[in-house]
Formats: C-alpha cells, structure tokens, sequence
C-alpha cells in the first residue's frame, strides 16, 4: 500500500492495516526518506503506559470524569473502565464521590439554616424592612444585619429556601370566609345540588341566582383581523367605551338552562321583580330554592313582599336584616331562600356560568352601543339554552378530600 502524506511517499507491509489506525501500531515499519518507530498517542498517559499490540479498535479511550459537587469532604475513587471484547481493566476514569460531612464540621448547622429559614417566612416589615416581600438578595441583607450567620451568599441563602420549598416571592390571592355559620350554610347549599335532580322530578326547582354587574359594551376602534393557517386572531387593543349594562340571571341547577333581566343597575326593585318574574315562570312548582349571595338587595323590603305574595302570606313588618333573612329562609313557605356563607362565592353555580359567558361573549365581543351588548347577551342565552345547557357535575359533598389510598 502507497501512502502520501506531506509529499512523501510511504509504504507499508501489512496491507490490512485500517489508515485511520495505522499511528497507534509501533510494529509496522515506515520506509520512506526516513524510518523510525511512531510512538503511542497515549504514551504520555501515566495510567495507560504499557503498549498493546492488539487491533486498534479494542484500545480504552479514557473518557470524560465525571464530576459531582463537593461538601469540602469528598473522596476520590477510581474505577475500572472496560471497552471491547478483549479490553483492559484499567485506572482510566474517575468519579468525585459526596459523603455527608458531619453535622458538627458543617459550615452552616442545622440551627443556623433554620434561623434562615424562619426569617424567610416573616413579613419583612415586621423585622424592620420597608418591603413587602424578600427576594434572595434582600434576606441575605437581613440575615447578615440579624447577626443569624457572620456571612453568606445569596445563592447559598437560595438552596437553603429551595430544600424547604419555601417561595417567598409567589403569592396568590385568598378569599377568607369569617361566617361562623359557614359549615351550617355550605352544607344546606351542598345538599340541594347534590339532591337537585331528585327535587326537579318531585316538582321542587333549585335557582342559583346572582347579579353580573358593569358589563361594559367596548367597541374596538378598528376591526379584528382573524386568525389564519399558521396566525392567531388579533384584536385591536384601543376601544370605544359605550357605557355598561347589568345581568340579573337564574341557573337551573338540575338541568342547566338559564334565564336573564337586563337593567342599567341593580336597585332593590330589579331584583325584587326578577324574583316576582321567577315566581310566576314556576308557577307550577310545588317549592322554589333559590340559591344566593348575602347582598343587601336579597333581603330587602320590596323582595320578601314579593315572596309573600307568591306564598300568599300576609307579611308584618320586618325591621331589621336579620328578621328578613329569617322571613325568607322559612322552609314551610313555598319559596324559599338559601344564603351562602359569606365570602363563599365558589358555592354558588350561577358563577361558573358567569365565566362561560364571559369567554364567548364578553372577552372579545365588539359592540357598538349598550343595545348592541344586550342583544347580544341574550342570543346568547337563547343559543345556551338550545344547544349547550346541561347541569354541572358538582362533586363536592362539603367534607373534607380524602386522598386516595393504594393497597399495599
């Protein structure tokens, strides 16, 4: 075989020789303007000193270490690293090993990390601080000015809140329900959902009720474009104001259909008449549950007016809110309200349905006038009703969730 390589003509006497291996041979002559043995490309290696003579494909190519973050006391370790049918055992590759430095030797101790950890769990404006919540560099300050540690970096500070899960910078909101009758009311509520379709079938209605107030009818200035093969829609940011309208609707919790008075606002009289409006629409109802929030407008005068009228009772005179609300949640009339705790809106079902209007209609809607927006609030109701009315799955009986157990 005739090889050149830098102008030089070589050549060699074992023709089974692969070219990209003919360098780590020492055995094969080179005969050419000059001869000399080529030497191992490993040879400099300390732990691969000896010289094979095997085919070059069976030789151990030392790999990457791989390296492990240290605790100040690691230990290394050297493993025997094989490649190839007949390949060596050889010291080519090690591997830094983590054992856990005593708790005396540690540079923060226990008691030290959750001194940190406590202060991350503080209002900052109670230790002093005119923020409102840490971030890594700001409790880094306080920890060192506390005297907590002599000193510390943030990222250390970081590791020491993410191994407690501990996020001071995430928040959501949270609505606390201070009724103490709330386990009283939720299971009254929970129970008429649970039991709505029986009721329906015996001739008893359950209404969940409430008010969508300051609808706004918002024109876009200029049109919508609409999305396309590979583009989303996009919706001019700048808009019109028309004014606003309020929604007063009622959600039939056993089979989902809606109904809806659309008003300029929500005084006592409106919805003293849409109750007066879902009297005579269930004219034929042995019981009508409404289901409803505490506004004051529930509980008014003109409201249980209209509730004696359609029980055909004679009203007395109701001075206080109390005296009304325990007038209305009467079991023995034939309408009958049921109030939900208070700060307890997730009870009421008419408010998931509020969220589906808003989604079709509402969030990208474009009108012209607040006649525009009331027309369109109730084609869509008509359209709700026809095609897409069904009652909810409410699963939460108003004990508390157990997490499910596997066997063993």
């Amino acid at each position: 075989m005739i090889i050149v390589t830098d102008n030089r003509e070589r050549s060699y006497e074992n023709m089974e020789v692969l070219l990209c291996h003919f360098h780590l041979h020492v055995h094969y002559v080179c005969v050419g303007a000059t001869e000399r043995y080529w030497s191992l490309w490993f040879a400099s290696v300390p732990c691969l000193r000896d010289r094979y003579f095997d085919p070059a494909s069976f030789y151990a190519v030392p790999t990457v270490c791989r390296i492990a973050k240290s605790n100040g006391n690691s230990i290394l370790l050297s493993i025997p690293f094989c490649d190839g049918a007949t390949g060596m055992n050889k010291r080519v590759s090690t591997v830094w090993t983590i054992s856990r430095v005593p708790e005396g030797r540690r540079l923060f101790p226990p008691q030290q990390q959750h001194n940190i950890m406590a202060l991350a769990t503080q209002p900052p404006r109670q230790e002093g601080h005119p923020i409102t919540q840490w971030s890594i560099n700001d409790l880094t300050r306080a920890v060192v000015a506390k005297g907590l540690v002599d000193s510390i970096g943030p990222a250390t500070v970081w590791r020491l809140l993410d191994q407690a899960a501990i996020k001071p910078h995430r928040w959501h909101y949270w609505l606390n329900s201070p009724d103490k009758e709330f386990a009283l009311k939720m299971q009254d509520v929970v129970t008429l959902y649970l039991n709505a379709l029986k009721m329906y079938k015996a001739g008893e209605i359950v209404l969940s009720v409430d008010e969508k107030t300051s609808i706004q009818a918002l024109e876009r200035r200029y049109p919508t474009i609409e999305g396309g093969v590979g583009s989303i829609a996009r919706i001019e940011y700048e808009y019109i104001r028309h004014g606003t309208c309020c929604l007063t609707a009622g959600f039939e919790v056993a089979t989902g259909s809606m109904m809806g008075m659309l008003t300029a606002n929500r005084p006592a009289e409106v919805f003293a008449e849409f109750i007066e409006w879902v009297c005579d629409y269930y004219d034929d109802a042995s019981k009508i549950h409404i289901v409803m929030d505490n506004l004051n407008t529930h509980y008014h005068e003109l409201t249980c007016q209209v509730v004696a009228e359609a029980c055909k009772l004679k009203l007395e005179y109701l001075k206080t809110g109390d005296q009304r609300k325990a007038f209305l949640t009467d079991a023995s009339k034939r309408v009958i309200f049921h109030f939900t705790p208070s700060h307890a809106s997730w009870l009421n079902q008419i408010e998931i349905w509020f969220s589906y209007l808003t989604g079709k209609v509402i969030r990208r809607g474009n009108f012209s006038s607040i006649s525009d927006l009331e027309d369109k609030i109730i084609e869509f109701i008509t359209y709700y009703n026809t095609y897409l009315a069904k009652a909810y799955n409410w699963t939460y009986t108003g004990k508390p969730l157990a997490a499910d157990r596997k066997a063993a």
